[in-house]
């Protein structure tokens, strides 16, 4: 068994035009009791979106070595994953949202379940600053599949050990693990957490909860991949076409959880967005991209995994 001291982690933070909340996730890091060794910000904003105030202090943590920054552009936050993956030097890697409060043990926490090398990877816990409820764990939710797991986990109050979902703003795995189940699928915009899970389980990895590796999700309304926010390059269409994705390629055979999760979901991004519904000369146009995410999906999902961890394994296997 390998201690923990003996284990190396890098904390990876893909960021998108989120300057203030991305500062105060970097600082909440450097003031932890076990620091990572590594602090990795894949940065996906353009310079004209970002002050400068914010350019010269990521510059000076920089230049101080405390952080990595790799940029990235166009923004796409499955790519930046994969590319902190291969970046990264550490045997564990932790993925954090770039709008969050890590308290202070949280990456001792984390590092503390690989402690046992069965352990793959770890889902933390993760709290708002108006919501820090957890919940009893539901009779039988561990024998559940892994897909009813991954669509319907939420904070749990107690620890759990062979689970199958995880939260991509607090989540961490050994890399190895990673790269052999293809890491994360660049087809996926949003909800790459819920496939990732999946597949970690489906590769025969084993994933466990722990809600003491705490943070504190701020849940930005602007940045990353807000469909609401008036500056975001992403539509509310190519939402949709990630989750039409996820539901061919892991609810088609469960009708009630494909329409709950999929058709349904997608409408609540397209033409049944607020913003939409209070514009009726909107819909025509809506709905045509709603059908056009959904044949994309499914051409996407005929496809299945995109990644670069993908052609390299099979490679490998193949030698």
């Amino acid at each position: 068994m390998q201690p923990q001291s003996a284990l190396s982690i890098a904390a990876i933070i893909p960021t998108f035009r989120r300057d203030i909340y991305l500062l105060q996730s970097i600082q909440s890091l450097l003031e932890q009791t076990r620091r990572p060794d590594e602090i990795i910000v894949i940065d996906q904003t353009s310079p004209e979106d970002q002050d400068s105030e914010t350019r010269l202090a990521l510059g000076k943590l920089e230049h101080s070595g405390l952080i990595q920054m790799v940029h990235l552009h166009p923004p796409a936050v499955s790519v930046a994953r994969n590319l902190a993956a291969c970046t990264a030097k550490s045997e564990i890697l932790l993925y954090l949202d770039d709008d969050i409060i890590a308290e202070k043990s949280l990456v001792e926490n984390h590092l503390r379940n690989f402690h046992d090398p069965e352990v793959h990877g770890v889902a933390g816990g993760c709290i708002t600053p108006t919501d820090k409820t957890f919940y009893p764990v539901p009779p039988g939710f561990t024998h559940r599949n892994p897909v009813w797991q991954a669509f319907y986990h939420t904070r749990f109050d107690r620890p759990l050990q062979n689970i199958c979902f995880m939260a991509g703003c607090n989540f961490s795995v050994r890399r190895e693990s990673l790269i052999k189940a293809w890491g994360w699928d660049e087809h996926i915009i949003n909800y790459g957490d819920r496939d990732l899970g999946i597949r970690l389980v489906q590769a025969g990895f084993r994933l466990d909860y722990d809600p003491e590796a705490l943070l504190t999700h701020l849940a930005a309304p602007t940045g990353g991949t807000r469909v609401k926010d008036p500056k975001t390059p992403w539509k509310g269409y190519l939402r949709c076409i990630s989750i039409f994705y996820l539901a061919f390629r892991h609810l088609s055979n469960n009708p009630n959880m494909f329409i709950r999760f999929g058709l349904w979901r997608g409408a609540r991004f397209s033409f049944l967005l607020r913003d939409n519904l209070l514009r009726p000369w909107r819909w025509p146009k809506e709905l045509a991209a709603y059908f056009f995410a959904l044949a994309k999906a499914y051409r996407w999902g005929l496809q299945g995994v995109k990644s670069p961890f993908r052609i390299c394994t099979q490679v490998r296997n193949q030698k």
